[in-house]
Parts: structure tokens; C-alpha cells; sequence
């Protein structure tokens, strides 16, 4: 969806659109700078982005950009592309620069008479890279997988942890979108695996780099000494391991997973040469990633960290990623007019459309997906932080997986109140927005007011007659089941609950519960009467999710207020038991929330061995 390509050369300007093409000369100005073996006439324009520099020399760059581009166009064309554009339908432009000597310049700060391009909600402003290998590709399913890395956890000044608590602040509006995991000062190999394992369709490094000086190779740089700018920190102390991510070290990253979007926050020091600039952002682009955000300049580390917060938050909202970096610009000159900081982001982009880039899909439409993302119990969830491997558990299925998520799943821990609660609600939240029906089941609630740590409180019946509440709750369940979904399990129950000559013969029984307590010794058939209960509340649960053509996921918590012998004599093999053994086909899963000091946790333990825990 490129609505119009601007293409600069040494000399000329090239326009083209979806309907026409022209071309003209190129300001003697930029030809000057263009054919500069020096570089000289080029830091005359770079020397605006430094931190000193006032703001009407940005201005004043920008305008110079400006008019070497376009004062010799076709009169009226760009003016005619400008007063199509709308909110609702921008202008997107992409900047190829073919002169690797005018690509250094900071095109971000050209600008007309009324504002700068690149903060213009109407005219969205990136750099393109004829690099020819970068394929669209379908979306994967939801949530957007972001790997934050941070290159020196040591140095203070990055203010990482400042960084990466802004990007967790952005995400809480709607959280389930995205889904960030974090790693501290890898080395190459642990990297490398840490992106095979988790495979990010965001690569996001937050440090200092592209030092290019003799001896000094380009790039990113991990666990490095304290960098020599201004006054040393006496606490400082050098790690034992450093290294610097430069093209090479790329090459191996991408032989394990391509990431759709690279950002590079980390600042330039010592002013590194374009060339060098450049090759780090080509070769991710060349080795398959969509695109690269990278900073042109040295950017102060609080700027730094306003940048990711506001760029994440346009990403949890689905925004293309030529918006969002829109959006975080217009973030920044907002907090800061008078500095260079909202200039720095360069985007740079290998497919046409910006909206590839980070496309993620769900398993509802807007505004239904907004709504069930704000919907109980997902509300308190903003407070949630940490345990993020622990979180992936629950919804995790390689993109080239053709298996099926797992169907039975267990959230335990040996310590009261660390949050097994919240982390089940998270997995519920995720697996609802990939297009999962959920019903949430707090056995607490259906316990009456005993102690929370008492184990013994319910028995097999009570705890289906509990989850039969919680699947038809329509004032919490996102996904509600309307009570007559249960009339044939009611029936049932009624029937089998009883036992004796009635349930053998079949008998009419009405089609809600009459609240019988189980009849061991109405008949011999005790436990046949048991397993057709079971088997009419999963047909009833199978039922449905077929109906709807979503899968089920029913989270049982506080397990722990289950009786033991009614858990291991009745839920085991009848509840879990035929989730576990089902056809491949069959849409219900189970997560179950228990501490490791209930009795009857040895006994799930066992059963569960070789399915997923957290």
C-alpha cells in the first residue's frame, strides 16, 4: 500500500504513483553533497540532529531538503497527492536514496512552511531498501511476540529497566495484544538461542553502539566496558564477557528465526559512519526482517525509552508500523520541541505495505476484540508483570506447528500467593483473544467462607455443579453459556443422581437440576451412573464449542478445595482423563490451578507428567 515512492539519486528526483511517474533535476545543493568525497558538505546537515543545536537550524535543514527536492517537480503534483490524504486514508511515501552520501542526511527533518513530514498524521514518512528478498508472508495468529534485549544491564545510564517498565506501562490498555519476554546481557550463543526458542516477530536491542573506530567494528555492543562519555562512574564495573552484534554476528542470528521488525535503540557514538549505520540495518533487512527502526544519531536514554513506550503503544492498538513511528515522533516533539530527539528514529522498510510489517491476526473482530479485552476478569490484569515464559505456556504453538495445543494444563507452586491466579487468568485472556471460547471456575467461590488454604471442601459433584455455574455466569464469563445449554446434562444428572429403576428405564426428568446429592446405594450401578454424568457435561462443553466452531478452555482454580479421593477417584479419570485421550479433533482444554501443598497434588503431578506446567 505504497501510495507514492520518492527515488534520489546524485542528481535527480523521481516521483512515482499509482497512476503516473515524473522526473526532475535534483537541488544543485544535494548534488554538491552527493558528489563531496570529503563528506565535509554532508556533516553541514548531520550537525543539526546534535543535542546543542538550536531549533530553528533544524528548521532551517529541513527546509533546505525541502526545496533541493522539490523545486524543480512538475508544478502541482506532489500538492495534488498532499490534498487527497485524509485521517482515514493517509498518504504513505516511501524515500528511496540511492546515494549512500545523501542516505546519511536527516531526511526526517524535511519539512514545508507548516510542519516537518515525518510528524504529519496525513503524509506517513518512511525510508525504503531495494534489498529484493524480503517476502510477505500471511500473519500468524495473535499475540505479537516481542524479544527485548538489553546489551549492557550493567550500565546504569541506558536506564533500561526505566525502558522497559515504559513498554510494560504502554501495554497495559489492552493487555493480551502484545507479549514481551526480556534478556539480560546474552552472550552470541545465548541470544541466538533465546530467539530460536521464542521466535519474536520483534527484535528490540536497547543499548549503546555503532562505534566505528580504529580497531572498533561497528555494531551493537554487549556487556561492554563503561562507554568514555562524560564523567566515568566509579561504581562501574566491567563485565567479564563482551562483544559486539556487527553484520557477521547477524548472519547467525537470522539462521535460527527472521524477525518481522527490527529496533535498534541504541544510540550512535562516537558518530559512526553511515556506511556502518547502514550495513547493520541492510542485513536484517537482506536476511528476510520487513523492516528496521534504527536511530541516526545519539539519542539520551530517557528519549529513548518515551520513543519505545509510545511506539508500543501504537502496536498493541494494531497500528502499521509507519504510524506508530508517526505517532512516537509526534510523542516526543511533544515532550521535547526544542531538542532533536524526535527526528532520530529512522524507518526503514522492504515491503510495500507498512500494515505486513507487525500483522498479527486474532480470533475476533474489531470492536468485539476491544471489548472482550476490557471484559472481567481481564481488567486487573494491567498490575501483571513478570513470569512472561510462564504466560506463554498456556497459548504457545510454534507457527509451523501443525499440532494441537495441549488440552491439559497446570499452574502449580509451592508458595501461597505468587500468582497463580493471575497467571491463569492471563493464559485465559490470551487464549480468548486467539479465538478461544473461556470460562474461568473459581472453586473458592463455590466453597463457602472457609479458610483459603483449607484442601477439603468439595466433592466431584459439588465441583461439576460449580463449573456448570461458572460456564453460564453471563455477568462475568466473557463467553457465557446460556442455561439451556445444560438441559440435557441436568436430565441426566437428575437421573443418574438418583440411580434405581427411574435411570435404568430412562425416565422423563426435567431439564434443570433438582439438586440431588449422588445415591451410592440406590443400585449396583454406581459407577456407570458416575461416568454418564461426566460424559453429559463434556458433550455438553463439546457440544457447544462445535456449535460455535471455537475451542474451549475451562480454567479450574483453587483446586485445592477439591477432597482428595473424590479428585483422584473422579475428576482424574472421568474430567481430565478423556480431555487428555480424545481425538485430535476434540475443542475443550483444561487448566487447573493448585498448590503443591495439597494432598491430592501428587496425584495430578502424576497424571499430568509430559504436559505442560508453570
Amino acid at each position: 500500500m505504497t501510495d507514492a515512492v520518492i527515488r534520489i539519486t546524485d542528481d535527480l528526483v523521481q516521483l512515482h504513483t499509482n497512476t503516473n511517474d515524473f522526473e526532475w533535476v535534483l537541488g544543485d545543493e544535494l548534488v554538491a553533497v552527493a558528489h563531496d568525497p570529503t563528506g565535509d558538505k554532508a556533516s553541514t546537515f548531520t550537525a543539526a540532529l546534535e543535542s546543542g543545536a538550536p531549533p530553528q537550524q533544524r528548521a532551517d535543514i529541513g527546509l533546505r531538503l525541502y526545496r533541493a527536492v522539490f523545486d524543480a517537480a512538475p508544478a502541482g503534483r506532489w500538492a495534488e497527492l498532499q490534498e487527497e490524504a485524509s485521517e482515514q486514508d493517509p498518504l504513505h511515501v516511501r524515500v528511496d536514496i540511492e546515494s549512500a552520501t545523501l542516505a546519511q542526511l536527516p531526511w526526517e527533518l524535511m519539512r514545508d512552511r507548516r510542519q516537518a513530514w515525518s510528524r504529519n498524521n496525513l503524509v506517513l514518512l518512511r525510508r525504503g531498501r531495494r534489498v529484493g528478498t524480503s517476502t510477505e508472508s500471511p500473519p500468524e495468529r495473535g499475540p505479537l511476540r516481542v524479544l527485548l534485549v538489553v546489551c549492557n544491564p550493567s550500565d546504569r545510564r541506558l536506564l533500561a529497566d526505566q525502558e522497559l517498565a515504559m513498554i510494560g506501562a504502554a501495554l497495559t490498555q489492552l493487555p493480551g495484544r502484545v507479549h514481551t519476554e526480556v534478556i539480560d546481557g546474552p552472550s552470541l550463543r545465548e541470544l541466538i538461542a533465546e530467539v530460536s526458542h521464542v521466535r519474536p516477530h520483534v527484535l528490540h536491542f536497547i543499548g549503546h553502539g555503532m562505534r566505528a573506530v580504529a580497531g572498533d567494528t561497528g555494531g551493537l555492543h554487549f556487556n561492554a566496558t563503561q562507554p568514555a562519555l562524560g564523567s566515568p562512574d566509579p561504581d562501574w564495573e566491567a563485565p567479564e564477557e563482551s562483544w559486539t552484534l556487527g553484520p557477521e554476528q547477524m548472519d547467525h542470528l537470522y539462521a535460527s528465526w527472521k524477525p518481522r521488525l527490527v529496533v535498534l535503540n541504541a544510540c550512535r557514538q562516537a558518530h559512526a559512519p553511515a556506511a556502518e549505520f547502514a550495513d547493520l540495518i541492510e542485513t536484517c533487512l537482506e536476511r528476510g526482517s520487513l523492516a528496521v527502526v534504527a536511530m541516526q544519531a545519539d539519542i539520551d536514554s530517557p528519549a529513548a525509552a518515551e520513543f519505545s513506550h509510545s511506539l508500543y503503544q501504537a502496536l498493541a492498538d494494531a497500528q502499521p508500523i509507519d504510524t506508530a513511528v508517526t505517532a512516537a515522533r509526534n510523542h516526543l516533539h511533544i515532550d521535547d520541541s526544542n531538542g532533536p530527539s524526535w527526528a532520530l528514529p529512522v524507518l526503514q522498510c522492504g515491503v510495500e505495505d507498512p500494515r505486513d510489517v507487525v500483522r498479527v491476526k486474532f480470533g475476533h473482530p474489531e470492536p468485539e476484540l476491544t471489548r472482550l479485552n476490557k471484559s472481567w476478569p481481564f481488567t486487573e490484569l494491567a498490575m501483571f508483570v513478570g513470569q512472561a515464559k510462564e504466560r506463554r505456556t498456556g497459548w504457545w504453538e510454534p507457527p509451523e506447528s501443525t499440532d494441537p495445543p495441549e488440552r491439559l494444563l497446570a499452574i502449580t507452586s509451592a508458595q501461597q500467593k505468587s500468582g497463580k491466579t493471575w497467571l491463569a487468568k492471563w493464559c485465559l485472556l490470551t487464549c480468548m483473544l486467539r479465538g478461544e471460547d473461556i470460562t474461568y471456575a473459581d472453586l473458592a467461590d463455590y466453597a463457602g467462607g472457609c479458610d483459603r488454604d483449607e484442601p477439603v471442601t468439595l466433592d466431584w459433584l459439588a465441583v461439576l455443579r460449580a463449573l456448570r455455574e461458572a460456564c453460564t455466569d453471563d455477568k462475568h464469563q466473557p463467553n457465557a453459556m446460556h442455561v439451556t445449554e445444560f438441559a440435557r446434562f441436568n436430565q441426566v444428572l437428575n437421573l443418574a443422581a438418583q440411580g434405581g429403576p427411574r435411570w435404568a428405564e430412562g425416565m422423563p426428568s426435567p431439564a434443570f437440576d433438582l439438586g440431588h446429592a449422588f445415591n451410592v446405594d440406590a443400585d449396583r450401578h454406581a459407577e456407570a451412573r458416575r461416568a454418564e454424568i461426566f460424559s453429559a457435561f463434556l458433550n455438553t462443553l463439546r457440544s457447544r464449542a462445535v456449535a460455535r466452531r471455537r475451542p474451549h478452555l475451562l480454567a479450574i482454580d483453587n483446586v485445592q478445595r477439591i477432597s482428595e479421593s473424590d479428585f483422584s477417584a473422579a475428576l482424574l479419570p472421568l474430567l481430565l482423563g478423556p480431555v487428555q485421550e480424545a481425538d485430535s479433533d476434540f475443542p475443550l482444554r483444561i487448566l487447573t490451578v493448585a498448590p503443591h501443598s495439597w494432598p491430592g497434588f501428587p496425584h495430578l503431578q502424576k497424571f499430568m507428567a509430559g504436559s505442560p506446567w508453570s
